[in-house]
């Protein structure tokens, strides 16, 4: 976008607009050599980095739930699996110390599975029964989601369920047949 009264053409930024530009991903990759070469550089990174790793890392974090019906729900992060799991427990095993999970959806084993860099962003879960869900999911981390319909109880995407192709959007039940959309539905839509 360019400054008021300015017209687009002279905005010697206008080349940043195409973020997957080459153009754009090479100046941002020069961007992130500069800032990691003066953080890694740093007295004591090596170091801070190993012990934020060891933290993240560890079986001792508190996993912080969501009630969904009569399961608590994680989502699960550690060096077995970078990528994600999201799993679920009944509050009587919650309270124990080491809770019985059951995986519900093994992020690095979808994304071998499907040959992309998925990246959890969440799911909305459909009221009252719990049963379904629309699982969100980023290539690489981006801000634009894929959407899938999951069934909680099979703990596997639903075949000709719901799915909202890649795009800036969001999602929300109506009912089991029916979904709110609000994206981008290209030009002049």
């Amino acid at each position: 976008m360019s400054e008021p009264g300015r017209e687009a053409d002279d905005d010697p930024y206008q080349w940043l607009e195409e973020v997957a530009g080459e153009a754009a991903l090479t100046w941002v990759r020069q961007r992130n050599a500069e800032t990691v070469a003066a953080l890694a550089g740093s007295p004591g990174f090596a170091r801070l980095q190993d012990e934020i790793r060891q933290v993240l890392d560890s079986d001792e974090r508190i996993p912080y739930v969501r009630r969904r019906g009569g399961y608590l729900y994680n989502f699960w992060q550690d060096a077995t699996h970078p990528r994600g799991l999201w799993r679920r427990t009944t509050l009587e095993e919650y309270r124990k110390r080491e809770p019985d999970w059951q995986v519900v959806l093994d992020i690095d084993t979808l994304a071998a599975e499907d040959g992309e860099n998925w990246v959890w962003q969440g799911a909305a879960v459909l009221r009252p029964d719990y049963r379904l869900a629309l699982v969100k999911l980023s290539r690489g981390g981006a801000d634009a989601t894929v959407v899938r319909e999951f069934d909680l109880d099979r703990r596997a995407f639903v075949a000709d369920g719901f799915v909202l192709p890649e795009a800036k959007s969001s999602i929300g039940w109506i009912d089991a047949g029916r979904i709110y959309v609000g994206t981008d539905f290209g030009p002049g839509r």
